[in-house]
């Protein structure tokens, strides 16, 4: 198993990688120039949504940047991790070390940086439905999911700059449904998303008693539209990640079929149903093989 899954660890090159990223960057211009284009709320509001999953590629790609798994060349995920932090108002070095917690000290909110801030939406509990509501009707997402900027910090200061100019010149131009596409994107949907998809990952797994493989689930989702919108990068496979952090994500199917000859990885719910979050832990198998990050 741990030869044939190393045969999967090689990222993709350079180049291709470099095609990727310059069509997330195309959408970003292109959506909000299309939210101009139709000069209507309703559509706005869509083409917000639409930024947001853009939004959300490029912080995963930050994510595979930081594991060194977006191409084979560690200077260009360093260089692009910073890159992408600018849009996104996040520092990358801080972001790799709160990361790193968050591998090393999964389900600990005191040792892991990632998750400390998210506490109080007790990602350790149950879901709940009524729980999920509140959230979303106070709009509590927005506050823990929103970046925390501080002018003290220099990527933060380039951000804040690079979007004042921005708002500036659509202001200018009179281009407010641009305007208000990116204001919506950054403000809602792609708090709403990274909420979402937290509770996906980790939700009522997040506690430190248990074995490493139920800490974090799968939630495999198979329509085209709706896992394009949802895991923007193949992100779906989120207990494969943690088992094998470095793997790329375009090898996480390949791994799943591996994986799924593991009795212990092949007893769990995989595939996206409500049922995945119903199941509970009543055992402590071993490990399935994985490398630390």
């Amino acid at each position: 198993m741990t030869l044939r899954m190393k045969h999967l660890c090689t990222p993709q090159s350079t180049m291709k990688g470099s095609r990727f990223l310059a069509c997330y960057l195309i959408s970003i211009i292109a959506v909000p120039a299309l939210a101009q284009a139709t000069h209507h709320s309703f559509t706005t509001v869509v083409f917000a949504a639409l930024t947001a999953v853009t939004l959300k590629g490029l912080n995963n790609i930050v994510h595979e940047c930081s594991h060194n798994s977006f191409s084979d060349s560690h200077s260009y995920n360093d260089r692009v991790g910073k890159l992408l932090c600018i849009p996104l108002l996040i520092n990358f070095v801080a972001y790799k070390k709160e990361h790193r917690s968050h591998h090393m000290h999964l389900g600990n909110y005191a040792l892991d940086d990632d998750f400390k801030l998210r506490q109080n939406l007790d990602h350790n509990r149950p879901i709940t439905w009524s729980r999920v509501l509140r959230d979303l009707i106070m709009l509590r997402f927005a506050w823990f999911y929103f970046p925390r900027i501080s002018m003290k910090n220099a990527p933060h200061r380039i951000g804040l700059a690079f979007y004042v100019g921005i708002g500036a010149a659509l202001y200018i131009a009179e281009m407010k449904y641009a305007m208000w596409t990116l204001i919506l994107a950054h403000a809602v949907f792609l708090p709403f998303l990274r909420y979402l998809i937290d509770i996906v990952d980790h939700g009522g797994l997040y506690a430190t008693e248990l074995d490493e493989i139920y800490k974090s689930r799968n939630f495999i989702v198979h329509n085209p539209a709706l896992r394009t919108f949802f895991f923007p990068r193949n992100d779906c496979y989120h207990l494969i990640h943690h088992l094998y952090p470095y793997l790329p994500v375009h090898c996480f199917g390949k791994a799943h079929e591996l994986l799924m000859e593991d009795p212990v990885y092949a007893q769990l719910l995989h595939h996206a149903s409500l049922k995945t979050f119903e199941s509970q832990v009543t055992i402590e198998p071993k490990h399935v093989e994985g490398s630390k990050p």
